[in-house]
């Protein structure tokens, strides 16, 4: 503890030394942390939104539905499985779904696209698809009405009150088809999915698959994916028996998890690099801070102050200004991170395009999680503990009488 205290107050004897070096810290904090949550935030975001109109985080399915996505394979209401889902505590919202691929026509114009039947609540939990509406309104419980993602009412040439014909194939081999009229149009942020995706309410898809009450899956949304392998064993064992599969969204959309594995390293290599620049500059303001401190040392040694223990002295000193730099980087970079993670960048101009070439949506929403400010304050910590270590170098090898006519 005396030692703590020696350096603390030897840390506010030159303010200015003490500044620039915190300084440097502070930054290097900056710029590592603003790098992770970028590039953490853009793919959590682009998963988020993927799974939550598509698979779910997990989804629970007809043993085997999943290969083939066929209308046949869906499964009738289940009170037990309601119950689970209801009263598991790491599900916060399921949505039951019934799915389909179909063709979309209005005039001269068709597209292939995918039918989604959905129980609007639940879905807007899940998906909050009300959120995306552009024009016109959300689905209703009963509604026979359709809602088209832009994408897809652009090129159909479709507006709110206009009709569109879907055909398809229904349940066990019977024959879809329904003109249905266009009651809203939703903006996703997925290009892919806004050229092709169409919600019908549960009733009217029914009527247009003539599957009575059954689900092709259930999508279920969590918060913490650090527990997803955990929920979907969970659900294994307590719908076991009953012809469910459980499939995390990483097993059913296995490229996306693939491009999100290979940005990540891709991002530690470039962090890496960074490091590397923080390194250098940590390692300048210590090396200033020894030589400016040379004649300081060697009146110490010469009235009797070990090596060792000046040494050990310098080294807390320059721990307490990488911690001080630390928590003032991560406090000061944490609105700003906050207030880009509510209001995202929107990418523009070539950025923009080639990121939709990646079927992402072309903003920048920055990730809040702390985990982020924590690794990469730990990071720099680290860093400056090691090149820190070159103070231990530098005093033992200091020449007293060189060092005092210094």
């Amino acid at each position: 503890m005396m030692y703590l205290k020696l350096a603390w107050r030897n840390m506010w004897r030159s303010r200015r030394r003490t500044l620039i070096t915190i300084s440097s810290i502070f930054f290097a904090v900056i710029f590592a942390i603003l790098m992770r949550v970028a590039v953490v935030g853009l793919f959590d975001k682009l998963i988020a939104d993927t799974v939550s109109l598509t698979s779910g985080y997990i989804q629970v399915h007809h043993s085997g539905y999943w290969e083939n996505r066929s209308v046949d394979s869906t499964f009738e209401q289940n009170p037990k499985l309601v119950n689970i889902l209801d009263h598991e505590k790491d599900v916060t919202a399921w949505a039951p779904r019934l799915e389909s691929f179909g063709l979309a026509s209005s005039g001269d114009r068709t597209k292939g696209i995918m039918v989604v039947g959905v129980d609007p609540e639940k879905e807007n939990s899940v998906s909050n698809l009300a959120q995306k509406i552009i024009s016109g309104k959300y689905l209703a419980e009963n509604d026979k009405g359709i809602i088209l993602a832009e994408g897809l009412a652009s090129y159909l040439k479709l507006k709110i009150n206009d009709t569109v014909v879907l055909i398809g194939q229904g349940y066990q081999g019977n024959m879809a088809s329904g003109k249905y009229p266009v009651i809203g149009i939703a903006k996703l942020g997925i290009p892919e999915m806004n050229k092709g995706m169409a919600w019908l309410s549960m009733a009217a898809a029914r009527d247009l698959l003539s599957t009575g009450a059954r689900y092709t899956s259930i999508s279920i949304l969590i918060n913490d994916q650090g527990k997803l392998d955990e929920l979907k064993q969970n659900l294994i064992l307590q719908t076991k028996g009953d012809g469910y599969e459980v499939m995390t969204w990483k097993e059913m959309i296995p490229e996306l998890d693939q491009l999100f594995q290979a940005k990540m390293a891709q991002n530690v290599i470039m962090s890496g690099v960074l490091y590397l620049v923080i390194a250098f500059g940590i390692f300048g303001t210590i090396l200033m801070m020894l030589n400016e401190r040379l004649h300081e040392f060697g009146i110490l040694i010469a009235i009797g102050m070990k090596k060792g223990l000046l040494a050990g002295v310098v080294v807390i000193e320059l721990v307490l200004m990488s911690v001080v730099g630390i928590i003032l980087g991560a406090v000061c970079i944490y609105p700003v991170v906050l207030y880009y993670h509510i209001r995202p960048i929107k990418l523009t101009g070539d950025m923009g395009k080639s990121t939709e070439l990646y079927n992402i949506e072309p903003v920048i929403q920055m990730s809040t999680n702390i985990s982020n400010f924590i690794i990469q304050g730990y990071v720099v910590l680290m860093i400056a503990i090691v090149l820190s270590l070159y103070a231990i170098f530098k005093i033992h090898k200091i020449k007293v009488i060189e060092a005092i006519n210094s």
